[in-house]
């Protein structure tokens, strides 16, 4: 009897063991997701970094500021963000939704919102991954001025706090 309770103390010792390892793995993991480390510095979001051209190219007018924002089919916050993105009908809005089954995500957009899905979205998404959905980006002439990612990202009022960090510009005067 001591002998099976000893095996058994053993047993739940080393299955503890192996789900401690897999957390501090999972955690290492999401560190260096959250601080880019590890992946392709052309790719990061930084701001004042260019755009890839070929999201640059698919943005309507370039010129505008414009919400660029990132979504992907398996992320089950993009689909309350999806129907939330109409409040934002005053402003330039892109949607990049990612993913196999992004139909109904697509299906949730405003009418008026510019949407980059299928092959085009899947590009982008070669071009300048999103460690994490949703993702946002608010861009001026094909350059990053603000950014946002996760719980700064899933709500139409969070990307309104990012679309008032877009600073001010004044216009030239002629004489």
């Amino acid at each position: 009897m001591d002998r099976v309770l000893a095996v058994a103390v053993v047993v739940a010792c080393v299955v503890l063991t192996v789900a401690f390892l897999a957390c501090l793995r999972g955690i290492a993991e999401l560190r260096l997701r959250l601080t880019g480390r590890g992946v392709d510095p052309s790719s990061q979001l930084i701001i004042g970094r260019k755009l890839p051209d070929r999201l640059v190219g698919l943005i309507p007018d370039p010129r505008l500021d414009t919400l660029l924002v990132f979504m992907s089919s398996t992320c089950g916050t993009c689909l309350g963000l999806a129907a939330e993105l109409g409040k934002l009908s005053d402003r330039e809005v892109v949607a990049c939704v990612v993913g196999d089954s992004g139909a109904e995500l697509v299906a949730l957009l405003p009418p008026d919102i510019t949407v980059i899905s299928g092959e085009e979205a899947a590009a982008v998404d070669q071009e300048l991954p999103m460690a994490i959905w949703p993702s946002a980006i608010l861009q001026r002439d094909g350059f990053m001025v603000a950014v946002a990612q996760g719980s700064d990202a899933n709500s139409a009022a969070a990307l309104e706090v990012l679309w008032e960090q877009r600073p001010v510009v004044a216009k030239e005067t002629s004489a």
